[in-house]
C-alpha cells in the first residue's frame, strides 16, 4: 500500500530529504497550524551529513501532494554507540505565526474600520505574508474592529470568522482557508472489515442537557418597561428542547438537565439569542459521538489524500455506525514500524458549527444600514 500512498518528502533550501524511517503529519479543523515530526537514521539519509537549520521555510509532500507548507522549527541530531546517529526535524505550517504572534496593526492604529471578514482577516494575515482563501465570499461587514493589547492574531481571527459563520484552518499551501463547514465528499469511506484496522466511538451524555436557555437583557429602555409591566420580567429568553434527554421541565418523571446561557445583548437581540441556543444544543449533541479510526491507507479510492472538512461515509456496525456521513475533524499521515496508516477523527457535522456571534452591539437599523450599503457596493465576492 506504501507505493500508492506515495514517499514522503521534505523540500528545505531546494533540496529534497527523503526515506524517512518514521513519518507524522498531522492537519485538522481545530488543529492550526498543521505540523509534522520526522526521524531517520543519518546512515541512510539521501544527503548524508545534511543538517537543517531551525526556521528555514520548508514543504512536506506526499507523492505528488502538497500537504504542508511552513517552516522548520526544531532539528534534533542524536548519536548513539550502538544505532549510530539519528536526526530528527519538526515543523508546522505557515499560520503558527498567527498563533504564536501578537496582533500588530500599529500603522492603522490598531483599528480597521467597515470591513468585511476575510477583508479584516487578511490584513491580519499580511503582517506574515500568508494569504487568505475565501471560498465563501467575504463574509459580513465588521463596522469596526479594535485590537486589544495582547490578544493573538488568531484570537481575532477566530472571533471574525465566527461572525460570518466561517471555518478558519490552515490549507496545504499555508493560506488561512475561511469556509463553510464540508461541502465536498471524498470519493470513498471507511467500512468495518474492508479498510478499518482500528476504530474506537466515544459517546457521552455529561456534556448534554434537556433544556437550554439564553438570557439577555435587550437595549430597548421603553421596551423593557412595557414588557416588564406585562411579565414582571426585565430579562428575554430564548429556548431549546433535547427530547433525546429529558422532559423540559421537572415533575414529569423523566429526567430534567437544564442549562442557562447569557446572550450577546443587541437591539432586537432575540435572533441571537435563539441562533445561540440552537447551536449550544446541535454542537453538543454532535461532540457527545465521536469516532478514532485508523485506515490501513493515506488516501480514498481516488488516489486522493484524506482531507480535512470533507464529508465521508462511515460504516462500522461493531461501534454502532451504519452508513453514516460525517466531517472529517482531523488525518494524521503516520509510516513506522506498523506500516503506512491513517489516524482520522471523525465527527458529525453539528459539531463543527461555528458559534453565533456579536462583534460589537449596534442598533438594528444600523446593520441594516450596513447591509444594504455592502449589497449596493458588490460585497460579498472573493478576495482579489
Amino acid at each position: 500500500m506504501a507505493d500508492r500512498d506515495g514517499e514522503l518528502k521534505l523540500l528545505v533550501d531546494s533540496r529534497e530529504l527523503f526515506g524517512w524511517q518514521e513519518i507524522r503529519v498531522t492537519r485538522g479543523l481545530e488543529r492550526v497550524p498543521p505540523d509534522f515530526s520526522l526521524l531517520m537514521a543519518e546512515g541512510i539519509a539521501n544527503e548524508p551529513g545534511f543538517t537543517v537549520q531551525p526556521g528555514q521555510s520548508c514543504e512536506v509532500h506526499i507523492g505528488e501532494d502538497l500537504v504542508l507548507t511552513g517552516y522548520v522549527d526544531r532539528f534534533g541530531p542524536s548519536i548513539d554507540k550502538k544505532s549510530g546517529g539519528r536526526i530528527g526535524v519538526a515543523g508546522r505550517g505557515k499560520c503558527q505565526d498567527l498563533v504564536d504572534c501578537s496582533a500588530y496593526l500599529k500603522g492603522l492604529a490598531n483599528q480597521i474600520s467597515n470591513a468585511r471578514t476575510a477583508e479584516v482577516i487578511a490584513r491580519l494575515c499580511g503582517l506574515f505574508g500568508i494569504g487568505v482563501d475565501a471560498r465563501d465570499g467575504n463574509g459580513e461587514v465588521v463596522p469596526q474592529f479594535n485590537v486589544i493589547l495582547t490578544e493573538t492574531c488568531w484570537d481575532i481571527i477566530d472571533r471574525v470568522a465566527r461572525h460570518s459563520e466561517f471555518l478558519a484552518y490552515e490549507g496545504t499551501d499555508g493560506k488561512l482557508i475561511l469556509s463553510k463547514l464540508a461541502q465536498q465528499r471524498m470519493a470513498s469511506g471507511f467500512r468495518q472489515g474492508v479498510n478499518v484496522e482500528h476504530a474506537s466511538a466515544a459517546y457521552a451524555y455529561d456534556q448534554r442537557y434537556s433544556r437550554y436557555e439564553a438570557v439577555f437583557m435587550p437595549v430597548e429602555t421603553l421596551g423593557d418597561v412595557a414588557r416588564a409591566a406585562s411579565s414582571g420580567d426585565f430579562n428575554l429568553r430564548a429556548f431549546a428542547n433535547d427530547d433525546t434527554i429529558g422532559a423540559a421541565g421537572p415533575g414529569t418523571g423523566r429526567r430534567f438537565r437544564p442549562l442557562v446561557l447569557i446572550a450577546e445583548t443587541t437591539q432586537n437581540g432575540v435572533d441571537i439569542a435563539q441562533r445561540r441556543v440552537n447551536w449550544e444544543m446541535a454542537r453538543r449533541i454532535g461532540r457527545s459521538q465521536a469516532i478514532s479510526l485508523t485506515c490501513d491507507s493515506w488516501r480514498d479510492a481516488a488516489g486522493q489524500l484524506w482531507e480535512p472538512n470533507r464529508l465521508v461515509s462511515v460504516h462500522v456496525p461493531y461501534l454502532g455506525i451504519t452508513d453514516a456521513e460525517w466531517v472529517i475533524a482531523e488525518v494524521t499521515y503516520r509510516r513506522g514500524k506498523e506500516g503506512t496508516l491513517a489516524d482520522l477523527v471523525l465527527m458529525p457535522p453539528a459539531a463543527f458549527l461555528p458559534e453565533p456571534i456579536v462583534l460589537q452591539p449596534f442598533d438594528f437599523q444600523t446593520a441594516e444600514a450596513l447591509r444594504q450599503a455592502d449589497q449596493a457596493a458588490g460585497g460579498g465576492g472573493p478576495i482579489p
